[in-house]
């Protein structure tokens, strides 16, 4: 199975349409986050209805999206994954939107680490796909700047529960992939270069087979 994965459009017109045309060579398209800059949340609703009609599409709000992306999302021809768990081809995804709180400017869909973790807690399911716009802290994190901005609430549910494949967005330099023990992280933001990625899953072995960063 080919998952394409897309974060950080942030309402960009190239990036969206880029996106589009990419996830038609996919068999499930994850779009992890910031569709907008800001809202509006209807703009996340056209992107995801535009990609949805193409290809099966779960997607999850980013820290710089509006609260109301969930509604969104629910009303698009994607599946909302925030907070929750779907199935599809024999596998189990599960995911969550937004970040930690910002060291810097304060963003609109924001959580305690506390939170984050008491709701993945809840949902988690072993050997499955997380999903989310944070990276895990220390992992694929790092701004220009030299700050960590992952979630530690994230990498804790990971050394748990041990998804084969942790796939997300919002630190827009740090694109690439990396495992941690027997998961792979993949960040997949289109912020500042690319345009996602194609991820080749075995579905019969659960494990990752390929990543393909594009352009």
């Amino acid at each position: 199975m080919r998952i394409y994965a897309i974060a950080d459009i942030h309402g960009k017109e190239d990036r969206k349409n880029r996106a589009i045309a990419l996830a038609s060579g996919s068999d499930l398209t994850i779009v992890c986050g910031d569709m907008t800059q800001f809202g509006p949340a209807e703009y996340a609703k056209e992107f995801l209805d535009e990609i949805g009609e193409v290809v099966k599409t779960l997607a999850l709000p980013g820290n710089c999206d509006e609260w109301e992306t969930i509604e969104a999302i629910e009303d698009s021809k994607a599946e909302n994954l925030h907070n929750k768990t779907l199935e599809f081809v024999g596998l189990t995804f599960f995911g969550y939107g937004g970040s930690v709180p910002s060291l810097f400017v304060k963003t609109i869909f924001e959580n305690e680490e506390e939170r984050i973790y008491a709701d993945l807690k809840n949902i988690a399911q072993e050997r499955s796909i997380l999903v989310t716009h944070s990276p895990p802290k220390g992992h694929l994190d790092e701004t220009m700047h030299g700050f960590n901005i992952g979630s530690l609430a994230i990498l804790k549910i990971i050394e748990e529960t041990k998804p084969i494949l942790n796939v997300f967005g919002h630190v827009h330099e740090r694109v690439g992939s990396e495992k941690l023990d027997d998961t792979w992280l993949v960040n997949c933001s289109a912020g500042m270069h690319g345009a996602g990625c194609y991820i080749d899953l075995d579905v019969n072995d659960k494990k990752v087979v390929n990543i393909e960063f594009l352009e």
